[in-house]
């Protein structure tokens, strides 16, 4: 499946974005389009040249922009802990007492987790949105 680009001026800057093929839902594109008109993202120079964007160029764009944030995001949080400046011993107790009383505390298994689950979504966010709500706390706790 192919998507037709036109080129939108926002903020008074041009900017591309990718058309539907016919009336539906289509959150893929409603994110990329998001994404491109904030300058998040961009097409590739072939999408432009050739004036459309096929799925996979989509998919690849969005993966590559999730992979590249959830980098961004442990890199500051592996930044901020560096900030600490004590003793390894304390370190060590201080991680385990954190184990124990956290369990978020190591998230990274379930942050990649989130990654690959968002990443096996996308092709599918084509057609509409699955949604499958997880109330965890009423509901207030919506995950």
């Amino acid at each position: 499946m192919t998507y037709k680009l036109k080129t939108v001026k926002y903020q008074n800057s041009l900017r591309k974005i990718l058309l539907q093929n016919e009336n539906g839902p289509c959150p893929l594109l409603a994110c990329a389009n998001a994404l491109l008109l904030r300058g998040v993202i961009s097409l590739p120079s072939a999408c432009i040249r050739n004036g459309v964007a096929s799925i996979d160029d989509v998919v690849n764009i969005l993966a590559e922009r999730a992979l590249k944030r959830a980098a961004e995001q442990a890199e500051a949080a592996q930044n901020a802990s560096e900030w600490k400046v004590v003793s390894s011993e304390k370190v060590q107790s201080d991680i385990s007492d954190k184990k124990k009383s956290d369990p978020g505390f190591y998230h990274h298994e379930s942050h990649e987790h989130h990654i690959d689950e968002l990443l096996s979504l996308f092709p599918n966010l084509q057609y509409g949105m699955d949604v499958n709500p997880h109330f965890t706390q009423g509901s207030s706790g919506v995950e």
